[in-house]
């Protein structure tokens, strides 16, 4: 049958053609350039990362005390919200790994921007508990799971195997430097127009980038014919004639295993369960180090301050501990960064004054600014990238219970107790715990290598 010429169509069809075949035009010529085409995910996965700062611990912290004095709301009740998002995230975790594995990030995260930019705007118009519970649990259950840090990372450790580190400390910089920069605005939005205005930039913000995904994201190297980290170029999964020996020595031998192989190994459940206690124990730091400030006596333009030097000093910690995990092994860095963390708590703990916050945020900072580059890494490390968005969505049940309890947690201990110094002591007890849990994890030796 004879394929009907575009020529004779009507306007609107020749528009609708072009608007499909755009995209696929756009990447093919991109992907024939200089610069290798994983760089071009990292660029969409960092612009993306900008957009979701808002639902993230330090800058609900921000919202919290403003949206808590407004209605009446206890702290408790407030971060509930935070909660229930999180356990809906857990919830669809897992369709959310396999999409990415199965179909790729295009739809799935330019459908996540939109749903997050509308949870954004809905936010602003908030006058209820339950509308707040509503709202804020599907965009805190989109952005902990299609636009979660651990899907972009996985996306990121798809393109690159020797250079994944680096090229995930590049694309987490843009929720760094999204933060850094976010901080002092939303402040500044609140204090001079109100909470509800400062929930309207984030949307704005969320549906300006929801094309980027759309146009520019893909799967897989190899589904446009190019090889992991720009080694060479591939039509059948092997080397090229274009690919040069050294490159081709200095690649890693890969293995690749599926979810139910990564299931029965020990390691598995051993990174579960280190993840969970550590992201309940971070979650509890990131979402109340605001309103501890403010109640020891610290203003709340120092508090706001804090959480910029937080966010600045994740910045280059980002590439810090990108670098150790290249050269001494991802476990080895995260290892590191929960010492970190542990005393970047204690610190915090022990602030009463502006500049002692600073300190606290800055070593603290310092440590989240490798959180989920090291455990992103690990996971690569260990059960490959081929099945990874399903192996992360697996495992990201256990995180939700993390992130779900440990912000509520260290709430309701302020509640009961009058202040956050209980909660402090258990984070840092969770942190070292987290620290022994982790030595008992062994990269997996498969016999044999999982269908790809």
């Amino acid at each position: 049958m004879k394929r009907p010429s575009q020529q004779g169509a009507p306007p609107a069809a020749r528009e609708a053609f072009f608007l499909a075949r755009f995209p696929d035009a756009l990447v093919k010529r991109l992907a024939h350039g200089r610069i290798y085409y994983g760089w071009y995910i990292v660029s969409v996965v960092f612009a993306i990362e900008i957009t979701t700062v808002g639902f993230n611990g330090p800058f609900f912290s921000l919202f919290l005390k403003p949206m808590s004095q407004e209605f009446g709301w206890t702290r408790t009740m407030t971060t509930g919200a935070v909660t229930i998002g999180t356990v809906v995230a857990a919830v669809i975790s897992f369709g959310v790994g396999w999409i990415l594995d199965r179909y790729g990030p295009r739809w799935m995260l330019a459908a996540g921007c939109l749903v997050l930019g509308a949870a954004y705007l809905g936010l602003s118009q908030v006058n209820s508990l339950l509308v707040f519970y509503l709202i804020y649990a599907v965009g805190r259950s989109v952005f902990q799971s299609a636009l979660g840090r651990n899907m972009l990372n996985a996306l990121t450790s798809k393109w690159f195997v020797r250079r994944r580190a680096m090229a995930i400390a590049f694309s987490t910089l843009g929720g760094v430097l999204g933060g850094t920069i976010m901080s002092p605005v939303t402040q500044g939005i609140i204090d001079g127009y109100g909470w509800r205005q400062a929930w309207v930039l984030f949307g704005i913000m969320a549906l300006s980038v929801a094309l980027l995904p759309w146009l520019l994201l893909r799967r897989l190297p190899e589904d446009i014919g190019l090889l992991p980290d720009g080694d060479g170029r591939s039509q059948t999964g092997q080397p090229s004639k274009d690919t040069s020996h050294a490159q081709t020595k200095r690649r890693p031998t890969e293995f690749n295993l599926t979810l139910g192989q990564a299931a029965h190994t020990i390691s598995f459940w051993v990174l579960c369960v280190m993840m969970g206690v550590t992201l309940m124990a971070t979650t509890g730091v990131t979402f109340n180090m605001s309103p501890h400030f403010t109640d020891v006596g610290v203003s709340k333009a120092a508090a706001a301050a804090a959480i910029s030097v937080f966010t600045v000093f994740q910045a280059p910690s980002v590439f810090l501990w990108g670098f150790v995990a290249d050269r001494l092994g991802a476990k080895q860095a995260l290892l590191g960064v929960l010492l970190n963390l542990a005393v970047g708590t204690w610190l915090i703990s022990r602030a009463h004054s502006p500049m002692e916050a600073y300190l606290g945020s800055a070593v603290f900072g310092a440590g989240m600014g490798g959180i989920m580059l090291a455990i992103d890494v690990v996971w690569a490390d260990f059960f490959g990238r081929k099945h990874l968005g399903n192996i992360r969505g697996a495992s990201m049940a256990f995180q939700m219970v993390g992130n779900a309890s440990g912000s509520i947690i260290a709430a309701m201990l302020y509640d009961w107790k009058g202040s956050y110094d209980d909660a402090f002591k258990a984070i840092i007890a969770a942190l070292l715990l987290s620290s022994a849990i982790l030595m008992l994890a062994r990269k997996p030796r498969p016999k044999t290598e999982a269908t790809p």
